[in-house]
C-alpha cells in the first residue's frame, strides 16, 4: 500500500517512514490495504518492511505505547465490484451522461465494515471469511433478499453462488454481527417468501442483529430491463401487517422489535412513523429506517432552528426538500418555529423528481436542475436550505450542477441542513 503522508510527530516519522513509500509488511503480515495496517499496527512492537523501489526495501522497528497509533495515511481502497445482475439494481436505473463514479457498483465486504454498506456476499474467498472472522470486521451489513436460493438466484443473478445461510451461520458463529436487509419486489420475495426469510433470520438471533425490508426503488429509465412491480399502497398494508405480527412475537423473545420497516411504507400509506423505542437505538439509521423518527425527535429538542437568524437580519427562509418527506416536514418545521418564537417566515418547496421520474420521491436524489425548476418564480426569501444528502463532499449535485451555480441562478445563499443537532 502507497503510503500517502505521514503525521506529524508520529512514531512512523520519527523512524524515518516518507510520504511516496509503499508499506509492504507489519510484522511479517502483508498489507494489501488499510484493515490489514490496522489490525498489525496494533502490536506495541512493530517491524515495518516499507519500500520506495522495487529494489530498494529497508526494515524498521518502533515500540509504540498503550493505544498510540503509528502514524501512517494510506492510499484509497481499490474497490471490489458487483459480480451480480440484480434486476432491482438502482445503479441500471441512471440515466445516462452522469459522472462514471455513479454507475459503480460495489459489493465490498470492507465497506461494509467501515462505512455500511450493505453486500451479498456472493463474491467471497474462503481467505477473506477467514479474515472477517481473524480481523473481527463486525458488525457486517448483509442484503439477503430471500433466504430461499431459488428466489435469491433468479433477484440476484449472481456471477458466482453461495449459500447464504450457512454462510451467516459460520460468521455468527465466529462472533460476527450481522445486520440484514430485504428489498421488497413484489411477485418474488413478498408474501409467503418473506414470511419464511423472516423465520430463518430471526432464528440466527442475536447473531443476525436486524433486519430492514426496504421497497426497491424504479426511476424512469428501465429500457431492457425487467419488467417490476412497485410497492403499492395495499402491498405496504399487507406489509405492515405482516411485520408488527412479527414485531410483537420478537419483542417477547429478544426484547427488541428484530424486524423494522423503511420509512416509506408509513409514508404510502399516511402512516405516523413509530417512536423511537420501536427503532431499539436505530441500528439501520442510514438505511433510511427511522430516520424520519430521529429528524422529527430531533427538531423537538432543539431550542433555536435558525440561530444566526437575529445576528444576520434573515427573516424569510425557503426548504426545499422531496415529495414524499413535504408533508411531514411543513407542520413538524412551523410546530417547531411556534414553539421556539422565533420571528422567522418559513416557505415549504416539494421538489418533483424529472431526473429520475416521479416515482422516485425521496429527498436523497434531487438533482439541482431539478430543484432550479421547483424554484424558478417563487419568492425565496433570505435563504435556501437544501437536503443535506443531495450533495456530494465536493458540493456537486447527481447532475454535476454545483450549489453555487443555484445561489449565482437566484440570488440568494443557498446551503444544506436544518439546525436540529
Amino acid at each position: 500500500m502507497r503510503i500517502v503522508s505521514v503525521d506529524e510527530g508520529s512514531p512512523a516519522q520519527r523512524i524515518g517512514v516518507r510520504a511516496g513509500e509503499t508499506l509492504v509488511a507489519i510484522n511479517g503480515n502483508s498489507i494489501r490495504d488499510v484493515l490489514d495496517y490496522h489490525f498489525h499496527a496494533a502490536d506495541g512492537d512493530l517491524e515495518i518492511l516499507v519500500s520506495s523501489s522495487p529494489a530498494a526495501t529497508r526494515t524498521l522497528e518502533v515500540r509504540l505505547d498503550p493505544g498510540q497509533a503509528l502514524g501512517l495515511q494510506l492510499e484509497e481502497l481499490k474497490i471490489r465490484l458487483c459480480g451480480n445482475n440484480c434486476i432491482f439494481c438502482f445503479v441500471d436505473q441512471n440515466p445516462k451522461g452522469m459522472r462514471p463514479s455513479l454507475y459503480l457498483k460495489d459489493e465490498d465486504y470492507r465497506l461494509s465494515f467501515l462505512h455500511g454498506n450493505f453486500v451479498t456476499l456472493t463474491n467471497m474467498k474462503k481467505w477473506e471469511i477467514e479474515r472477517i472472522v481473524e480481523q473481527r470486521l463486525t458488525p457486517l451489513y448483509v442484503s439477503v433478499h430471500s433466504t430461499n436460493p431459488e428466489t435469491r438466484r433468479r433477484l440476484l443473478r449472481p456471477r458466482a453462488e453461495r449459500d447464504i445461510l450457512a454462510l451467516i451461520d459460520y460468521l455468527t458463529q465466529s462472533g460476527i454481527e450481522i445486520h440484514t436487509q430485504i428489498v421488497l419486489c413484489p411477485g418474488y420475495n413478498d408474501g409467503d417468501d418473506l414470511e419464511a426469510t423472516i423465520g430463518d433470520l430471526a432464528a440466527r438471533w442475536p447473531g443476525v442483529r436486524s433486519l430492514a425490508i426496504v421497497p426497491l426503488g424504479l426511476t424512469a429509465h428501465r429500457e431492457g430491463l425487467p419488467q417490476l412491480r412497485g410497492v403499492t399502497p395495499e402491498i405496504a398494508s399487507r406489509l405492515l401487517e405482516q411485520a408488527e405480527r412479527h414485531e410483537e412475537r420478537f419483542r417477547s423473545r429478544f426484547d427488541a422489535g428484530f424486524v423494522y420497516l423503511a420509512d416509506e411504507i408509513y409514508r404510502l400509506l399516511g402512516r405516523e412513523v413509530p417512536p423511537a423505542a420501536r427503532y431499539d437505538g436505530f441500528p439501520q439509521l442510514e438505511n433510511g429506517i427511522g430516520m424520519t423518527r430521529d429528524f422529527l425527535d430531533r427538531l423537538r429538542r432543539r431550542r433555536r432552528l435558525f440561530p444566526t437568524a437575529a445576528r444576520s437580519g434573515e427573516r424569510a427562509f425557503t426548504l426545499v426538500t422531496g415529495e414524499l418527506f413535504a408533508p411531514i416536514l411543513e407542520p413538524a418545521v412551523r410546530a417547531a418555529v411556534e414553539r421556539t418564537s422565533e420571528r422567522v417566515e418559513i416557505r415549504i418547496v416539494p421538489c418533483a423528481n424529472h431526473f429520475f421520474g416521479r416515482s422516485v420521491t425521496v429527498a436523497g436524489l434531487l438533482t439541482g436542475s431539478d430543484i432550479a425548476r421547483s424554484l424558478e418564480g417563487r419568492e425565496l426569501g433570505d435563504r435556501v436550505l437544501l437536503p443535506p444528502a443531495t450533495l456530494n463532499d465536493d458540493g456537486l449535485f447527481l447532475d454535476d450542477m454545483p450549489i453555487a451555480a443555484l445561489a449565482e441562478r437566484f440570488g440568494v445563499p443557498f446551503q444544506t441542513g436544518l439546525s436540529t443537532r
